[in-house]
């Protein structure tokens, strides 16, 4: 079969994996849970009805021989995974962070001497509500970003440009001026970099074939031991599946109820609101009154 006809099905697998990543944690482990621990119990009872005393422990035999490896196969690739997507959230942490930072510097730039800066914050202030209201949610999808946004951010950027060339504008407050905006517009690109980007469905594929192959193996050793035994081994099913469901949880920064949150930018805008800043009040913003 050509390649061009299999992928639908990945791309349908991708879509499946993003959905999943966007569930609740409750309804995300809570199945992962019930799903591995429902057909381990079946492939349990399978085992002792069709196969003898003998076979089973044959299998068992097999099967304790190859859980070594397939376990130490399936722990690399949840390890990966998990450091992976973990530091790709921390990545897209740092980047909010920064970008906050971006825009308090050209704020507080923008109170300089010499400076007329309500304009310049008023449309600051519009360019960061855009992100938040507009862009935000578009980041959980591969076609993140807003054109809205992106005009406002054209619109500072040339605001900054005029402010900076003023006549008496020392080379210190021009240059903050520029570097600050340039870093805001920066931030933006890094963040719709990292997003859209979950976890790759080939390598989520082979690391839930490794879990199920481990628990499968676990369910052999088990049909063949002692009942408190047995229940002993069946916690290998649970660990497997709720480390399957951290690795879902974390598949995307900005999807899920593990997903960054904006809370450095929420708390620039709301500290016009709070007087911080000093002339972060902003004249003739969009939904403002001049302070």
């Amino acid at each position: 079969m050509d390649s061009r006809d299999t992928w639908w099905l990945w791309a349908a697998f991708e879509r499946w994996l993003a959905a999943l990543a966007g569930a609740g944690s409750a309804a995300l482990f809570g199945g992962f849970l019930v799903w591995f621990t429902g057909w381990s119990i079946a492939v349990g009872a399978v085992l002792r009805a069709l196969a003898s005393p003998a076979e089973q422990a044959d299998l068992a035999v097999v099967a304790g021989r190859l859980m070594p490896a397939i376990g130490t196969l399936f722990a690399l690739l949840t390890a990966f995974v998990i450091t992976n997507q973990w530091n790709r959230s921390r990545d897209a942490e740092r980047v909010i962070e920064a970008e906050a930072d971006a825009s308090i510097r050209l704020a507080l730039a923008s109170g300089s001497p010499r400076l007329e800066g309500a304009p310049l914050r008023g449309r600051h202030l519009a360019y960061l509500r855009s992100v938040l209201e507009e862009e935000w949610p578009t980041l959980a999808d591969s076609d993140a970003g807003r054109p809205e946004t992106v005009e406002h951010l054209m619109v500072l950027q040339r605001e900054v440009r005029d402010m900076a060339g003023v006549e008496g504008v020392s080379d210190a407050v021009a240059s903050e001026l520029a570097l600050s905006a340039s870093e805001v517009a920066t931030t933006r690109r890094d963040r719709l970099g990292l997003a859209g980007h979950g976890l790759p469905a080939p390598l989520f594929l082979l690391t839930v074939v490794a879990g199920v192959v481990l628990c499968i193996g676990a369910v052999s050793l088990a049909a063949t031991l002692d009942s408190w035994v047995a229940a002993v081994v069946g916690g290998l099913v649970v660990t497997v599946a709720l480390d399957l469901a951290l690795v879902v949880a974390i598949s995307d920064p900005f999807r899920g109820s593990m997903r960054v949150v904006p809370r450095p930018l929420r708390a620039v805008c709301g500290a016009r609101d709070e007087g911080q800043f000093g002339a972060w009040a902003i004249a003739g913003a969009p939904g403002a009154a001049p302070r």
